[in-house]
């Protein structure tokens, strides 16, 4: 059975009508939709809500490394890195990551030798990190990365296993896509194969069944609002309806694609609950088989259960949520699901 839910189904659903004089006085000094003020508002109250702006406005960027540990020692690359003015400072919920607490005018860390040579790979942020550790595959298995440029988390994956078993790294976005094989040839990493499929046709066009599924979804990026200003404004309801629609879709393929025992994850950087526990649980009333688990690794907030009229799986609560002025991280939504 094929989910069949509709645009103007989802958009009646999800939209918000009504927005408060506190919402309009907060949308207009930030520059943001009305709307999204009031979601934010209905989810965290006033006060929060002006930490949550603020801390966009005013975030602390520290970009972060993932050492590529199978060709070099870490601790070698960090003595490097600080030799070249750089101070690093490890996350200890990744042993081979590192946070760059300060950065020399020159050189720059996309430019260096060391760089070049593959033995890290650049996130803006340590939120990247957290979906393929919750994933957290073993070798030898199948992977799926459904929507994969421009390949931080497909690397890290590939780090997870050693580079030993079969990625199966897929975009649809040529454009993205050349960035994906660039990152993965620069890392010097084997153990991958590279589509440009939609992946919401995937299941229609290989036979193959996965262990393991990450499904990092294009979304509104509502939690990177402090690296895009323009997210803002970039997305209002009708668009975010289509958005939540592709979402529910890719998921339910993903569903399609896993293995009896083998578990995806649905990531977004939103922190709209229409993109993550709504998609969740949409999904979740077509199909009997999968069941939403708690991540080892959970040293985040917990998924909301409702919001607004909405009332969702109650298991949601068990997916992450990282909030931006909570955890000092880009915004993030990841659930764990393992099918029966």
């Amino acid at each position: 059975m094929d989910i069949r839910i509709s645009y103007t189904d989802i958009f009646n659903e999800i939209r918000i009508d009504s927005v408060s004089n506190e919402a309009l006085i907060l949308a207009r000094n930030y520059g943001y939709l009305p709307y999204m003020i009031q979601r934010y508002i209905d989810m965290l109250g006033v006060a929060e809500t002006e930490k949550l702006l603020n801390t966009f406005e005013h975030f602390n960027f520290e970009p972060t490394i993932l050492c590529n540990h199978i060709y070099i020692s870490c601790e070698w690359l960090i003595h490097r890195l600080e030799e070249l003015g750089f101070t690093l400072k490890r996350i200890p919920w990744c042993k081979y990551c590192y946070k760059v607490v300060f950065q020399p005018q020159s050189p720059s860390l996309g430019s260096i030798h060391e760089f070049l040579k593959g033995l890290y790979y650049v996130y803006r942020d340590a939120s990247s990190l957290v979906p393929p550790l919750v994933l957290n595959p073993i070798q030898n298995t199948y992977i799926l990365d459904m929507c994969a440029a421009p390949g931080g988390k497909t690397i890290h994956i590939l780090l997870l296993i050693n580079d030993m078993g079969v990625v199966v790294a897929n975009d649809i976005s040529l454009k993205r896509g050349a960035a994906l094989l660039s990152n993965l040839y620069r890392m010097g990493l084997k153990s991958h194969i590279v589509l440009a499929e939609n992946a919401i046709e995937l299941p229609r066009k290989i036979s193959i069944k996965f262990d393991y599924i990450l499904l990092d979804a294009p979304c509104s990026a509502e939690g990177a609002i402090m690296f895009d200003r323009s997210r803002k404004i970039k997305t209002p309801q009708q668009i975010l309806a289509k958005l939540v629609k592709k979402e529910i879709e890719l998921l339910y393929s993903a569903i399609k694609l896993v293995k009896p025992g083998g578990t995806i994850v649905y990531t977004t950087c939103s922190i709209a609950p229409e993109e993550n526990e709504y998609v969740v649980s949409k999904v979740l009333e077509y199909v009997d088989d999968i069941e939403i688990i708690e991540p080892q690794l959970n040293l985040w907030s917990k998924g909301l259960v409702k919001f607004r009229e909405l009332k969702f799986n109650t298991a949601v609560s068990r997916c992450i949520r990282i909030w931006p002025h909570i955890h000092n991280m880009e915004g993030y939504f990841v659930c764990l699901l393992k099918k029966h």
